[in-house]
């Protein structure tokens, strides 16, 4: 018969073995994981900069009418529709066929 993974033994090589082998590589790890936050931490953030201009936003024309631009958007074509994939069943349909029963008509008396 073989051991059980409840044995004593097996218990206890298992313990050894999270303490001694697995336990100070993941004690590494995080260590190397805490460093690398830390320097995320320490480091300055990237500041945006931001150039005001004293234009107008928008300009519009002292005539009152807005000049139309054709805009990339309208010059596009529209996107054809997909197409639907056919996909081909293997092997032969099954002949087996179950019928629905609806309610009995016979009532006991």
């Amino acid at each position: 018969m073989g051991k059980s993974s409840r044995a004593s033994t097996i218990k206890q090589n298992n313990r050894k073995l999270k303490s001694n082998v697995f336990g100070p590589v993941e004690a590494a790890r995080a260590e190397r994981l805490h460093a690398k936050l830390a320097e995320l931490v320490a480091a300055p953030k990237p500041v945006k900069e931001v150039e005001m201009s004293e234009e107008p936003a928008e300009e519009t024309n002292p005539e009152g009418t807005e000049k139309e631009e054709a805009m990339e958007v309208d010059e596009a074509k529209p996107a054809a529709p997909k197409k639907k994939v056919e996909r081909k069943r293997r092997g032969k349909k099954s002949n087996i066929v179950f019928h629905k029963k609806g309610p009995k008509t016979t009532k006991k008396k």
